[in-house]
C-alpha cells in the first residue's frame, strides 16, 4: 500500500486500528481511531506531523472521437479516456510536533476521528472500459515531506429501525394483443420495507385476479440496480439484476373463456349493477389476498449489492419490479415498479462496537505486506494511480514499545468539510473547497442536488441567519421545487419536513 517509505530521515507509518465489522469497514457515524508512528535515524532539530483525510467520487468514462481527415478523406476512430473527481469528504489533523530528535527515536501519534454519519459507503464499478468508485484515504506527511497514505473502506450508517413499507393498492389493466381487447387483470402488491440492508431479505406480497383469455405464464419479481456516472460531457452506466424470484401460481391467475370474456365487456360497457359489484368484489378480495399474505416470496439482497446513492458524478439507483407475463405474442405484460433504498443492515448499528486501538508488540520492525486486490472488476483501460483499491486497514507495525506515545488527538465530525465541486482532469488535480454561497432559493437548490447529505444541507441553511429570509418567503412552488432537487425519493419527506 506504500504507507511505510523511507527516506534519509526516518521512516513514517500509518495503523488504522481494524473495525469490527466482517469486512473490515469503518461504519460512518463512529469513530475511526489508530496512529502515526515515526522512527528518525538521523538528528533532527524538529519533527511534525500532520494528516488528513479525504473521500472521494472518482469517475472514468472511456469514448469514441471521430476524425476525417481531407487530405486521404478518411474517417478515423480515437479511443479517448476522460476523468473527474469530486471531493465529498476532507478533515486536517494536526498530529503533533517532537523538538530535538535524537537518531533512533520512535514516536508515536494516536488519533481519534469522528466520521460524519451521511458519508457514503466505498464503492466500485467498471464497465467498457470506465469506471466509477468511492473511496477514502488516511495520508499523513512531517512538515510537508515523506508522505504517506492509507485507503480504507467506509460503510453508510446503519438504516432506521422504524420500516417503510409500500402498498400498491388493486389497480386494473387493459389486456391488448394486437389491438384487440383481451379483457383485464385485477392486481396489487405489497413490499414490508422498502429500505432493505445489503444481505438482508425483502418480503414481497402479490395478488392478482385475470379476468382475460390470455393465459398467465409467470409472475416474477426482480431488483434491479443501475449505476449511472459522468465525466465531462461524457457519461457511461451499468445495469445488473441483483435477485429475482417466482410467485407461486393461484386459482385467479386461470384465464376466461372467450364467451365469459364478451360477456364481461358487455356488461362493462353498459355498467349495470352486477358489473360494479363484481368489480367491487374483486378488489377488496385482491386487496385482502395481499394483506394475509397468501403469495409471498423472500428475495434475498445480495451483500455485495452498492448502496443507493446520489451523487455529483456518481448515481446509484435500486428498483423491484414485479411482471405478470401473458403467453403468446404481441401482449401487453403488466408491471408493478417499486423504487427502494438499498444500505447497511439496521444490526450493524446495535453490535458493532468502535474499535479499539491497538497496543503495538516488541518484535523487529518490519514494513508492512500490501493488502489484497481490490474488489470487482478492472477497467480494460485502468488508470494509472492504484487508488482505485478498495483496501483493508493493515497490520500494526511490528516493534514500537520504546516509542514516545503523545497525547491522543480528538477531531469531531464538525470540524469536517463535507462536500465540494465536481473537476474534469486529465492529470492529478487539487482539492477545491466549497465557497461561500449567497442566500437565494436558486443556490439552495444547486446546492442539494450536488450535497451528499441533502437534509444536512437544508439544516445547515436553517441554522445560518442569513438564510432566514429565504425560508421565511418561500412560495408553495418554491417549495415544491426544493422537494423535487432532492434526487433520492426517500429524503424528500425529511426535507419536506424541515422546511415546512
Amino acid at each position: 500500500m506504500g504507507n511505510s517509505p523511507s527516506s534519509s530521515n526516518g521512516t513514517l507509518t500509518i495503523v488504522l486500528d481494524s473495525p469490527q465489522t466482517p469486512n473490515s469497514n469503518f461504519i460512518a457515524g463512529r469513530t475511526l481511531t489508530g496512529s502515526v508512528y515515526a522512527q528518525a535515524t538521523n538528528n533532527i532539530n524538529q519533527v511534525r506531523v500532520e494528516a488528513y483525510i479525504t473521500g472521494k467520487e472518482r469517475t472514468r468514462v472511456r469514448y469514441t472521437e471521430t476524425t476525417y481527415h481531407t487530405d486521404s478523406k478518411r474517417t478515423r476512430h480515437h479511443t479517448r479516456y476522460r476523468n473527474a473527481e469530486r471531493s465529498i469528504y476532507r478533515v486536517n489533523v494536526n498530529l503533533g510536533q517532537v523538538e530535538n530528535v535524537q537518531a533512533g527515536s520512535q514516536f508515536r501519534f494516536p488519533f481519534q476521528i469522528e466520521l460524519p454519519h451521511d458519508l457514503p459507503s466505498s464503492m466500485y464499478m467498471a464497465r467498457n472500459g470506465g469506471y466509477s468508485l468511492i473511496n477514502y484515504k488516511f495520508k499523513a506527511h512531517v512538515g510537508g515531506h515523506h508522505k504517506v497514505e492509507q485507503l480504507f473502506n467506509v460503510m453508510s450508517a446503519p438504516l432506521s429501525m422504524q420500516p417503510v413499507a409500500n402498498l400498491v393498492p388493486p389497480i386494473v389493466r387493459d389486456i391488448q394483443s394486437c389491438c384487440f381487447n383481451m379483457g383485464n387483470i385485477t392486481m396489487a402488491a405489497r413490499i414490508a420495507n422498502t429500505r432493505i440492508g445489503r444481505g438482508e431479505t425483502a418480503i414481497i406480497d402479490f395478488a392478482c385476479k385475470n379476468r382475460s383469455r390470455q393465459r398467465i405464464t409467470s409472475v416474477t419479481v426482480d431488483i434491479k440496480q443501475e449505476v449511472r456516472w459522468t465525466a465531462g460531457y461524457h457519461s457511461e452506466y451499468a445495469k445488473d439484476a441483483l435477485a429475482r424470484r417466482l410467485f407461486n401460481r393461484t386459482e385467479r391467475w386461470g384465464e376466461m373463456s372467450k364467451e365469459e370474456v364478451k360477456a364481461e365487456m358487455q356488461s362493462r360497457q353498459k355498467n349495470t349493477d352486477s358489473h360494479r359489484d363484481r368489480k367491487q368484489q374483486t378488489l377488496q378480495t385482491i386487496h385482502k389476498a395481499v394483506f394475509d399474505g397468501e403469495n409471498r416470496v423472500l428475495l434475498n439482497v445480495p451483500a455485495s449489492a452498492l448502496q443507493t446513492y446520489s451523487g455529483a458524478l456518481v448515481q446509484v439507483s435500486h428498483r423491484m419490479k414485479i411482471k405478470i407475463t401473458f403467453d403468446g405474442t404481441c401482449i401487453d405484460h403488466p408491471t408493478i415498479t417499486v423504487p427502494i433504498y438499498l444500505g447497511t443492515p439496521t444490526s450493524y448499528g446495535a453490535q458493532i462496537a468502535s474499535p479499539q486501538p491497538s497496543i503495538p508488540v516488541a518484535t523487529a520492525i518490519a514494513t508492512p505486506t500490501p493488502s489484497a486486490p481490490p474488489m470487482g472488476v478492472k477497467p480494460s483501460a485502468p488508470p494509472s494511480e492504484a487508488e482505485i483499491d478498495l483496501a483493508a486497514p493493515s497490520a500494526p507495525p511490528a516493534e514500537w514499545a520504546a516509542a514516545v506515545t503523545s497525547a491522543p488527538v480528538v477531531v469531531g465530525h464538525a470540524a469536517a468539510v463535507v462536500g465540494g465541486n465536481a473537476n474534469d482532469f486529465d492529470q492529478a488535480s487539487v482539492f477545491l473547497p466549497v465557497a461561500e454561497v449567497v442566500p437565494s432559493h436558486g443556490n439552495l437548490i444547486n446546492e442539494i442536488k450536488v450535497a451528499v447529505s441533502p437534509s444536512d444541507t437544508v439544516k445547515k441553511r436553517l441554522d445560518d441567519k442569513k438564510w432566514a429570509q429565504v425560508f421565511n418567503a418561500m412560495t408553495p412552488m418554491e417549495y415544491s421545487s426544493v422537494i423535487k432537487a432532492v434526487a433520492i425519493e426517500f429524503d424528500q419527506p425529511d426535507i419536506a419536513a424541515l422546511i415546512a
